[in-house]
């Protein structure tokens, strides 16, 4: 499993690809690969932080969303190509705020298992132990929120060899509860026409989000699809095929590219 950024083609049309938090470019691959057969250009950077959890524990949400915006600015390539943004989790956060600080560039948008908000209680908790991460005396004891059983993924050859982090920093998760709370302002924001894409069985972001994302969104158009035997990594799970088939079907419907000459 390449964990690698992802590179490939230079076509007029691009498709950012984002990947979630303690996550790398794998999440996405099936997804860039697809598009990559249908002629667009993809591109899928490893946001910063994510080489190891000292590296992640020290970055901030503001560091994730430049590493994406400088991707997003060298696939624009001044302007040369349309570009089209894809994020999940964490990553879809990323693509959202991307989309609503530069609705004139985003030309369409594809959200994948929105992690938009925690519940109270668990919110509380990720803010009181970043808080005593902090202390050098107690650093040590409160470690990090591990993953039990791995990443939320109903395949298990994909959770058995995961080429993620294996935990969560608490103060990278308190980034991630001030990221939802950017982004939750700013959806009203978001004008491009819009592809959310939700597990029925996702036990990190409840699918009732992708719901609440689509009331509050500014779009025109907004799609919702609920693939029904996945869980939160749908790009990786049971559903994978009918995942790349709906973002490669949606960003055609985009219809970006320029119109063919005229036949004389």
């Amino acid at each position: 499993m390449d964990p690698r950024p992802i590179a490939r083609g230079d076509s007029e049309v691009g498709v950012l690809l984002l990947h979630g938090l303690t996550g790398t470019p794998h999440q996405v691959r099936g997804m860039a690969d697809a598009l990559f057969e249908a002629g667009y250009a993809v591109r899928a950077p490893l946001l910063a932080g994510h080489t190891d959890l000292d590296a992640l524990e020290r970055t901030t949400w503001r560091d994730w969303y430049g590493s994406a915006n400088e991707a997003f600015e060298q696939l624009r390539d001044g302007g040369r190509r349309r570009v089209a943004v894809l994020g999940f989790s964490m990553g879809s956060l990323l693509a959202l705020r991307l989309a609503g600080l530069r609705a004139a560039e985003v030309h369409g948008l594809v959200a994948i298992a929105v992690m938009l908000r925690f519940p109270w209680w668990q919110r509380r908790a990720i803010i009181a132990m970043a808080k005593l991460r902090r202390y050098r005396l107690l650093h040590g004891a409160v470690g990090v929120l591990p993953k039990d059983g791995g990443p939320d993924i109903r395949v298990m050859r994909e959770v058995e060899d995961s080429p993620g982090l294996d935990g969560f920093p608490y103060p990278a998760l308190a980034e991630l509860v001030a990221l939802q709370d950017e982004v939750a302002d700013l959806l009203p924001h978001v004008r491009a026409p819009t592809l959310l894409l939700h597990g029925r069985y996702d036990h990190t972001a409840p699918v009732e989000l992708s719901a609440d994302v689509s009331q509050a969104l500014g779009s025109a158009r907004v799609e919702r699809q609920i693939l029904e035997r996945s869980f939160h990594g749908v790009g990786l799970d049971l559903d994978r095929d009918e995942a790349c088939s709906a973002v490669v079907d949606f960003v055609n419907s985009l219809r970006l590219r320029a119109d063919p000459p005229p036949t004389p």
